[in-house]
């Protein structure tokens, strides 16, 4: 878990870690040169043998993140952030989860919103139930919620890591890197509590998250799909929404790819007819 002036939320996200159900965990905190009062609530916890605190020159979230692979010991770390609270069976419900699919890379869970309303979304999406609908999802958006996720640190090194020059985007980038590595496996129970504010990191740097994002969304669908850039390209922006004209011989063409690309079954073929007919409603 990395921090940097995160005082406010602290305590509370801490401490649903260690009300965890499941305690077989080593809680790695790493403090990114905070300014504020983090460290004294942090000294508040380094007496307990679960909790290990490291401290960093302030270098960012990328840098912090992959330190803290590199600090952990086991073969699963599970990501959490300094102002998220986690349900008590998060980490139990997790490990049952990619305990019983051998080849699981990440896992990941459904969430709720906590904190300032009106920072709050209208509507929050659907939860992907299916690695298919999700694979095709990520090709759109990010519907993984990053500290909701549970991960193989194989996986994560094979993939890379976290890159500084994602920043922002860093775990929708790791996603694409890390599909074709193994199994995505999804729990629709909502296990986190995601806090929503203004002073969160994804407020403050939204401009240079929805850029960034927009290249990784073209790269997914090179990479799901198998389709060139060009193509990639003109399939987004007719799925998004983001160019008109998404027709017969279009809604086939994706079809097609879904077949191909064996992501072809009840949940995707619902989302392939009410897209297509979405879209044709307003051609």
């Amino acid at each position: 878990m990395p921090v940097w002036n995160g005082e406010r939320y602290l305590r509370e996200a801490i401490e649903s870690i260690l009300a965890q159900t499941f305690q077989d965990f080593e809680f790695i905190i790493l403090d990114d040169g905070s300014t504020d009062s983090t460290l004294k609530v942090l000294a508040e916890y380094e007496g307990n043998l679960r909790v290990r605190v490291i401290r960093l020159e302030h270098g960012g979230i990328v840098h912090a993140l992959n330190r803290g692979i590199a600090e952990a010991k086991a073969d699963w770390i599970a990501r959490m952030d300094c102002d998220d609270v986690a349900e008590p069976e998060r980490l139990e419900e997790q490990w049952r989860a990619v305990s019983r699919c051998a080849d699981a890379v990440l896992c990941h869970t459904n969430i709720r919103l906590i904190g300032d309303r009106a920072y709050f979304p209208p509507k929050l999406p659907h939860f992907p139930r299916t690695e298919a609908i999700l694979r095709i999802r990520l090709c759109f958006q990010c519907p993984i919620i990053h500290p909701s996720t549970l991960l193989r640190k194989e996986a994560l090194l094979a993939a890379g890591g976290y890159k500084p020059e994602e920043r922002h985007a860093e775990d929708y980038a790791l996603w694409g890197r890390m599909l074709p590595l193994g199994r995505f496996v999804g729990i629709s129970r909502p296990l986190l509590n995601l806090r929503v504010h203004g002073g969160s990191i994804s407020k403050q740097a939204a401009a240079a998250q929805l850029q960034l994002c927009g290249q990784i969304r073209a790269a997914m669908v090179r990479d799901v799909f198998r389709a060139d850039a060009e193509r990639a390209g003109l399939l987004f922006k007719q799925v998004t929404g983001e160019m008109p004209g998404f027709g017969p011989s279009e809604s086939l063409a994706l079809f097609g790819l879904l077949v191909t690309h064996h992501l072809l079954n009840a949940e995707t073929l619902i989302w392939w007819i009410l897209n297509s007919f979405r879209r044709l409603a307003y051609k």
